[in-house]
């Protein structure tokens, strides 16, 4: 057995507590004998012992009551009507219980959010099944006699003050096992008040979201924390008239569609001056825009004009002559996961619409895969670029 390179210290890093409780112990020798078992040799060092905490805290979690892990699940749920991404859920799984399909999607998730240079991580890759395989045994083993950490259940039923809120908000956003692998590449960054409007965890969920599925009927109290529940912001009363008014000249162009496709620069310039009637000159027409190869034009009538650049080929689109199957098995998946590259908008209606029937997992070339997941992927790779404003 490897020795141990797993402390306490580690341990308490991922909870929202510095003094010892009994059950610490227990769990800090079971992230070790995770570790022990860790055979994943793509992952790094580092992460494959994060991966051994995560493990172990998902045990945690199970036990004690903290209803990290439920609420993923819940909230999945409501949103693609099965229980997880990626990995089916059987006869055999039993919600509350240890099971091998949540073992590989915190296998997937530790590595997919691991901040260093690879390729997209196939869910299904053979060797996060034999990983998972590897852990099972020992999670089963310690299911039966794990101790439960009392700090922990209904943790998120309500706070003593607004120290303590915000003190337990700060581990929910960024420290726990499920949300800490998502903001590992930014957390040093996010000032306070920015963990209101940055969504956070496999789901990219909002903290307002993660409170109500943790604190459940509790969860009125934390209406009174400041921000976390961020007001809507109006639009002021100018650009909502010059929204509208870009709306009714695309619409009138168009006959009433929503979305356009153009192909070169010399196209949106027309399209900006003859019907949006946008002055003539650099300040409107986008002179950096010059070496795009095509634009995809989206209107709302609040929003007013989006514009997407050099993903025409990927759109599966009737009303999109610049499609190209071979580019969209290539590169469509890139709109799924790269920051910026589609505006979160445009994204969405893809999704929605099955207008990326081509993209596939790279490498792999699976594609049923990303089509039952497309969302779920976008929210996990994108985050705060898929969900925010």
């Amino acid at each position: 057995m490897k020795k141990n390179v797993i402390y306490l210290n580690d341990w308490l890093a991922i909870h929202p507590y510095t003094t010892v409780c009994s059950s610490d112990t227990f769990f800090v020798e079971l992230a070790n004998k995770l570790y022990a078992a860790c055979h994943l040799e793509e992952l790094p060092e580092t992460f494959r012992k994060y991966l051994s905490l995560y493990v172990a805290a998902y045990l945690e979690d199970i036990i004690s009551g903290l209803g990290l892990w439920q609420g993923f699940t819940t909230a999945h749920s409501r949103l693609y009507g099965r229980c997880l991404p990626f990995y089916p859920t059987g006869k055999d799984y039993i919600k509350g219980e240890v099971n091998l399909e949540d073992v590989r999607f915190i296998i997937w998730n530790t590595w997919q959010k691991a901040p260093y240079s690879r390729g997209y991580v196939n869910p299904l890759d053979t060797s996060i099944l034999k990983q998972a395989q590897a852990f099972l045994p020992l999670l089963e083993e310690a299911y039966e006699v794990a101790p439960e950490n009392e700090l922990l259940k209904d943790y998120f039923a309500g706070y003593a003050d607004e120290k303590e809120a915000d003190r337990k908000l700060s581990w929910l956003f960024g420290h726990t096992y499920l949300t800490e692998p998502s903001m590992l590449p930014y957390i040093e960054r996010v000032a306070p008040d920015d963990r209101f409007i940055i969504p956070t965890g496999p789901l990219a969920l909002f903290l307002h979201e993660w409170i109500e599925l943790l604190a459940g009927k509790q969860a009125k109290c934390w209406k009174s924390v400041p921000r976390l529940y961020q007001e809507e912001k109006e639009m002021p009363e100018t650009v909502l008239q010059k929204n509208a008014e870009i709306y009714r000249l695309f619409t009138l162009w168009t006959g009433g569609r929503k979305i356009i496709y153009l192909n070169g620069y010399d196209s949106l310039k027309r399209f900006l001056v003859e019907i949006l009637q946008w002055p003539d000159d650099e300040n409107h027409t986008l002179p950096q825009m010059k070496s795009c190869r095509n634009f995809v034009l989206m209107v709302d009538e609040q929003k007013g004009l989006l514009l997407a650049k050099d993903v025409c080929e990927y759109i599966a689109d009737t009303e999109n002559p610049y499609y190209d199957q071979e580019e969209a098995s290539q590169n469509a998946f890139r709109m799924l996961t790269e920051e910026m590259l589609c505006p979160p908008d445009l994204l969405h209606y893809c999704i929605e619409k099955n207008l990326l029937p081509d993209a596939e997992l790279p490498e792999v070339g699976e594609k049923m895969l990303v089509k039952l997941n497309a969302d779920f992927i976008a929210r996990h790779s994108l985050l705060y670029y898929y969900r925010g404003d």
